[in-house]
């Protein structure tokens, strides 16, 4: 199932593949200023995951979570739900694409029971730095 996350909350990656634009993560003191003052715009040319508005994207994406939770849509229809989502939204390909990959069961940002977590090791401290403070996550709920 897919769930409202605090990005604050998401675990500092490692290891980190991204060493031009995001060498060691977000620092601890750096997650606060950015949950007091977020930055938004400002889309970085140095990899994807800097390239669009997070913020936008997240808005998106727990504007999808409501509805989808709404009309009782399965797991596995959420990614195209939020395509097609953001294609009545206005988004821009990045956006478009972003959400998709927040929704997608293969690429959700999934915690792990340890300190760490599946999937989103760049997309986290991409939002981390822009001062996002929810998004979405996907949990795995035993049915037994």
């Amino acid at each position: 199932m897919f769930e409202e996350f605090a990005v604050a909350r998401l675990a500092r990656p490692a290891p980190f593949r991204e060493p031009a634009c995001m060498p060691a993560g977000v620092p601890w003191w750096r997650r606060r200023l950015r949950q007091v003052v977020p930055r938004r715009g400002g889309a970085r040319t140095c990899c994807w995951y800097h390239g669009g508005d997070w913020h936008r994207v997240n808005a998106m994406e727990l504007e999808v979570l409501q509805r989808t939770r709404a009309q009782s849509v399965a797991p596995d229809d959420v990614e195209e739900f939020a395509t097609a989502h953001a294609a009545v939204a206005g988004a821009t390909r990045w956006e478009t694409e972003a959400l998709a990959t927040l929704f997608s069961i293969g690429d959700a940002i999934q915690p792990s029971s340890g300190t760490g977590y599946i999937n989103g090791q760049h997309r986290a401290p991409a939002m981390l730095e822009a001062g996002v403070r929810r998004t979405v996550v996907l949990r795995h709920v035993d049915e037994t």
